[in-house]
């Protein structure tokens, strides 16, 4: 304690001098601090701003047959099967969009159609955010589920001002439903909202259940899943992997009951995987006694057992009818298939099961979702090489935890043309994990060039301590006289420059609060302009965090200690009949 006063009394000694080097350190530490806030800004912006609403904090992405654009799950209910129960979950939105060319009024241009869930009640703090992010200058987010109106829209000042529409013209669109086939609609202006961040501006907002409509999908059935979760730092990668444990796929399979001409019988309809690698393995498996592997490999290729061929009353080439109850409609499906190959002996996976390609067999299992076997049916399992070649009911993807591995998950997509549905579950950190490294550049940059303007002050700091010692220097000798240890001495000047940095970054870190005041005051007016993705409410966005201002105040005062160091440790090694004879 007697160290410290003496180090606060010795600072106030020399006012001018100290008041003139700390005001050069706070300057230093308002400029870290704003610049670091600016920069975790910009992060919190793309994030929570702009990719939450895009996809979520995480997404589970659905594409079948491979399409990237085909986002489609068959089975909605099981779905969000997946996440029931996660607390850590504030919002599971179903995530349905399409690109789309819209002619306005003698005006054309790309825009996305997005359904927005507006029926579902909102908390105040989703209600303030959607109405920061999303602002209303017409209309009203209830008129998009008007019924009245012709496929009402909320679309963004700036598009609607590129396409020379207001509220209530009609807007027409052009756009490829989820299953490739081409429409056009007609959107009617219901609402405009503003926005200033340029990746939303070509936005336009419809109800769900009328996008859903609009693309082709069936009640039941559902687009990606986009999951909101609170605190997503913490806990958005462990949700993830949860929820990737709990889609692992089992074997696809339909129960149902195959016709000929002998009669019916329960069959189990199983799909192979059609790869090279996988037909080898079926040749090496089964021996035909009709038929060929070249026909029975094909897209609506079937293969039975001979036992059930007798049963059926049908040989290769003849037909059969299957038939199997749907788990989402009351009336059965019935289709005709051509029996391509019997198998008369070899390792074939059961004496009911009948073998189809797994391309021609997707097309029944998903087109048609078969239900559970029913009462009194023994549900079947293949085993041995069966469990491997059997096709399951979607692939799921693997876990990736960056961008670039993200990239070359995709391509692998289009590289082994899946014949199921993947299953994709990310979060927004891996999927925009070039975001973070933009704030790590940017806190780098400013940090490099804090550094360069505190090595400058450091200087300053050197040379005041360098000169403090040469004018106490007797003072320095009187308290060795009187039994100050060297170790004391050091450790006085290094508490002077510690208490003089600290202060001085306290009013640093001040300094930049009301600094951050005051540039978030000015409006901006970005028209197309990047500039706009950095902006809230059209001010500049600024997001200080404890760690970031503490770790800035802890490396200003260990640079400055350690700078220190030198000048204190030859002070202190002075002998003090060396000190007391000293004249300045």
């Amino acid at each position: 304690m007697l160290l410290i006063r003496l180090s606060l009394r010795n600072l106030l000694r020399q006012k001018r001098r100290n008041a003139l080097l700390g005001s050069a350190m706070a300057i230093g530490v308002c400029i870290l601090v704003t610049a670091n806030s600016f920069s975790h800004g910009i992060s919190d912006i793309m994030f929570n701003k702009v990719m939450r609403y895009v996809t979520g904090h995480v997404s589970i992405r659905f594409n079948e047959r491979g399409g990237v654009m085909r986002e489609i799950f068959r089975d909605r209910l099981r779905a969000f099967e997946a996440v029931k129960g996660e607390a850590v979950i504030e919002e599971a939105d179903e995530a349905v969009g399409m690109f789309a060319r819209a002619i306005g009024n003698g005006r054309s241009d790309n825009i996305i159609m997005v359904g927005a869930d507006t029926k579902k009640g909102l908390t105040e703090k989703g209600r303030k955010e959607v109405e920061e992010s999303f602002r209303l200058v017409e209309g009203s987010w209830k008129d998009v589920e008007n019924p009245a109106i012709e496929n009402p829209v909320i679309i963004s000042e700036e598009k609607a001002h590129y396409l020379n529409v207001k509220r209530r013209d009609i807007l027409r669109v052009r756009f490829r439903n989820m299953f490739g086939q081409d429409q056009a609609e007609r959107l009617t202006i219901a609402g405009i909202m503003k926005n200033d961040n340029i990746f939303m501006q070509p936005v336009v907002f419809l109800e769900l259940s009328r996008a859903k409509a609009l693309l082709g999908y069936r009640p039941w059935e559902t687009g990606s899943l986009s999951l909101k979760i609170k605190n997503p730092v913490k806990n958005a990668t462990a949700l993830a992997d949860r929820v990737h444990a709990r889609l692992d796929p089992g074997t696809a399979l339909i129960y149902a009951s195959a016709a000929g001409p002998a009669g019916a019988r329960p069959v189990v309809l199983m799909g192979y995987k059609s790869d090279d690698g996988a037909r080898e393995k079926i040749k090496g498996l089964l021996k035909l006694s009709s038929g060929g592997f070249d026909q029975a490999f094909r897209k609506d290729g079937i293969i039975l057992p001979a036992g059930l061929a007798r049963a059926l009353g049908v040989t290769a080439g003849d037909s059969i009818t299957v038939r199997y109850p749907r788990k989402f409609e009351s009336a059965p499906k019935e289709a005709s298939r051509t029996v391509s190959a019997i198998c008369a002996s070899g390792r074939y996976p059961g004496q009911n099961v009948v073998l189809m390609n797994d391309s021609g067999f997707y097309d029944l299992y998903y087109q048609d979702m078969p239900a559970a076997p029913g009462p009194g049916v023994k549900p079947y399992a293949p085993a041995g090489d069966w469990a491997a070649l059997a096709a399951p009911e979607w692939v799921l993807l693997r876990r990736t935890y960056n961008t670039e591995e993200y990239k070359k998950k995709y391509q692998e997509i289009a590289r082994n043309k899946w014949k199921a549905t993947t299953i994709d579950v990310s979060t927004m950190y891996e999927t925009a994990s070039d975001i973070l490294k933009l704030e790590s550049v940017l806190n780098i940059i400013t940090i490099s060039a804090v550094l360069v303007l505190f090595f400058i002050i450091l200087l300053g700091v050197v040379n005041t301590l360098r000169m403090t010692i040469r004018e106490r220097t007797r003072e320095i000798g009187t308290v060795r006289a009187i039994g100050m240890q060297r170790a004391a001495v050091r450790d006085m000047f290094l508490l002077e420059t510690f208490f003089l940095t600290l202060f001085s970054s306290l009013v640093g870190v001040g300094g930049g609060f009301i600094v951050m005041r005051l540039l978030s005051l000015i409006t901006f007016h970005p028209v197309d302009n990047p500039l706009g993705m950095l902006l809230v409410n059209s001010h500049l966005y600024f997001l200080p965090t404890l760690t970031g201002i503490a770790g800035s105040v802890l490396l200003i005062l260990a640079i400055a200690v350690v700078t220190a160091w030198f000048p204190a440790r030859r002070a202190a090694n002075l002998s003090p009949a060396q000190a007391l004879g000293h004249f300045t």
